[in-house]
């Protein structure tokens, strides 16, 4: 599993003092950009194919990080799912699924043995 821990900004508020919904998705891409810098490969280029957002709960502005967990729920042929989840140490704020898909040239390619291995190495959901 993949954490990543990012400190709330006033500007992520929306009018009703609460993370705006495309904030959230920003968290998310903020982390996976996180999880795919750690494989160091300058070949890794994904486009996210699929999104969902489950919001769990509003979060409000404070100073302590929330942290996004990320996991690997499925290692397809071309393509990968994560499972994400944001919350802090006692309240989920957002639950979330992202199926990316690796490009080559301009069209999808095939895993790499490397990054199966990678990936394998974040096989479990988080909590």
């Amino acid at each position: 599993m993949h954490t990543y821990a990012i400190q709330l900004r006033r500007t992520d508020m929306d009018a009703l003092q609460h993370l705006n919904n495309v904030v959230f998705a920003q968290y998310l891409d903020e982390a996976r950009a996180d999880l795919l810098a750690r494989h160091g490969s300058d070949d890794w280029r994904v486009v996210v194919a699929n999104q969902r957002l489950t919001y769990r709960m509003p979060l409000v502005f404070r100073s302590e990080p929330v942290t996004v967990t990320t996991a690997v729920s499925r290692i397809g042929t071309s393509s990968f799912t994560l499972t994400h989840e944001i919350r802090d140490g006692e309240l989920s704020y957002l639950a979330a699924t992202s199926t990316l898909v690796t490009i080559g040239d301009g069209a999808p390619r095939p895993l790499s043995p490397a990054e199966r291995d990678y990936l394998g190495t974040l096989a479990s959901v988080p909590n």
